[in-house]
């Protein structure tokens, strides 16, 4: 049975839950999921690892409580936003690229037209 330090938990989360709070508040803004409790949540899984958290630095933890966070925010049903960017079609980005080139040199981007060999966009 492993034993935990309650003292050094306390400070634990004495230093990390105004982030936490923070964080949780952004994340269940318009969901139904309440922020103290996603806190709560967030705290006990890191309860269940502080032996292993408690000997990294503070960049690894805040990295590692963001992700549990996340993580329970997702089971206790709220929607995580897409963090990737709505990438263009890379067709339109080659396009884009073709009229660029046109528009600053006055012939075809990389084309046989354009006296090139090779691959062509």
């Amino acid at each position: 049975m492993v034993t935990v330090n309650l003292h050094a938990f306390g400070e634990f989360v004495r230093k990390h839950r105004p982030a936490l709070e923070v964080r949780a508040a952004k994340l269940c803004a318009g969901s139904a999921v309440d922020s103290t409790e996603l806190v709560g949540e967030t705290l006990e899984r890191a309860l269940s690892v502080f032996e292993r958290l408690q000997d990294q630095d503070t960049a690894s933890v805040t990295q590692w409580l963001d992700g549990a966070m996340s993580r329970c925010f997702a089971r206790m049903g709220g929607q995580l936003p897409d963090s990737r960017a709505a990438a263009p079609d890379l067709q339109q980005t080659f396009d884009l690229l073709r009229a660029r080139f046109r528009e600053v040199y006055g012939q075809p981007a990389f084309g046989k037209s354009a006296g090139a060999t090779g691959w062509r966009m």
